[in-house]
């Protein structure tokens, strides 16, 4: 099982999300996204230019589960901290996020989780992230894997419209093996997206 939001987001089945993105102005955006019966689960919100480009991820009720901020420049790259509701606390870190390769022209991204919670062994001969993603939501191309077992989590099925991209409102479907987060995907997602902006 991978949980790293929370159990309660890792289905035993497949799960298929649709993610809707609207630009709601020059300087914020939002993520709503949906079951395939069309019930609102995630809101995603904050703004596009403010310095740490906050972003909170809500449950349907507007409870917030995880905050996500960048952290300035890590040799050139922007790192990504996400946080348990809208804590800063180094004990509420879920995981932080940064790309591995500063002149790739595809977006991609290494995910460590906290010592704590890492499967893998933290020492200086082990470098290998816990997770990575590959791309982004266009053409279909963000994938999330496991490295060490080269293991595919979940992945962008469908496409969106040209048109839709131009204008900055556009919606995909991303589908999550079983027994892995959901909420931990969909952050990411977002990641993968405002990282690609920050080129």
């Amino acid at each position: 099982m991978v949980s790293v939001v929370g159990e309660m987001f890792c289905n035993p089945y497949t799960t298929e999300l649709v993610v809707k993105r609207q630009r709601e102005s020059l300087k914020r955006d939002r993520y709503d996204v949906f079951d395939l019966s069309d019930n609102l689960i995630f809101t995603v919100e904050g703004g596009t230019w403010n310095i740490r480009r906050k972003r909170v991820l809500r449950d349907a009720t507007g409870i917030p589960l995880l905050s996500m901020r960048t952290k300035g420049l890590v040799t050139m790259r922007y790192k990504w901290e996400v946080y348990k509701g809208e804590s800063i606390e180094s004990e509420d870190l879920l995981f932080s996020a940064r790309e591995p390769n500063l002149f790739s022209f595809k977006t991609s991204l290494d995910v460590s989780l906290p010592p704590q919670q890492s499967s893998i062994s933290k020492d200086i001969s082990n470098i290998e992230p816990d997770f990575r993603t590959y791309g982004r939501y266009i053409g279909s191309s963000f994938k999330l894997s496991e490295p060490i077992h080269n293991t595919l989590l979940a992945e962008v099925v469908h496409d969106f419209s040209w048109r839709g991209l131009v204008i900055g409102n556009y919606s995909f479907k991303v589908r999550v093996n079983p027994y892995v987060d959901y909420a931990f995907v969909i952050a990411l997602l977002v990641i993968a997206d405002d990282t690609s902006n920050l080129r």
